[in-house]
């Protein structure tokens, strides 16, 4: 072997290195940003099916490819699937143990918030040469919370995100 052919090689090997550094950093940062918006998660009328606040899922893609996912699991379900617009349901308990009734505002697709991500994350067509990172919730209504009843669902998240993904990116070993 040239010496030409060892450094190539040598190079070559350092950039995989690199590479898979990075995507465990990026890895441990899409944990603590899901992490981070159950717990930021606020609602005027708190979480009544628990769809949203179980919902939250982020993808990771790699020159275009989903390679990674993360949704807390660490979470009690939801109670039941997202309401539909007009329809009516009591709970007893609800997603936050109180006996309560609530009416659907918003259209939906009447399933459950995480498959809703998962769905949308493992069709998502990124075009970014490189890594980029995709977060959401699984539910219609989130922007009716955040925008209608001046909740928080991800931009309290997506605000601390830059120095999330500082925090995760540490020197190689």
């Amino acid at each position: 072997m040239t010496n030409e052919q060892t450094l190539d090689s040598g190079l070559k090997k350092a950039r995989e290195l690199a590479a898979k550094h990075i995507q465990q950093c990026l890895e441990d940062s899409c944990d603590e940003l899901v992490n981070d918006a159950v717990q930021s998660y606020k609602s005027p009328i708190g979480a009544f099916t628990g769809n949203t606040i179980t919902s939250y899922a982020i993808g990771l893609y790699i020159d275009g490819d989903f390679t990674y996912y993360y949704a807390n699991d660490g979470i009690k379900p939801p109670v039941r699937a997202k309401l539909k617009k007009g329809e009516r349901a009591i709970l007893e308990p609800d997603w936050e143990g109180r006996t309560r009734s609530f009416t659907g505002i918003v259209d939906t697709d009447g399933g459950y918030g995480e498959r809703f991500s998962f769905n949308f994350l493992s069709s998502y067509k990124s075009k970014v040469k490189g890594m980029e990172l995709v977060m959401c919730s699984g539910t219609e209504y989130s922007t009716y919370i955040e925008t209608t009843m001046k909740g928080n669902v991800l931009t309290d998240t997506f605000k601390k995100a830059q120095s999330i993904l500082q925090t995760n990116f540490k020197p190689m070993k």
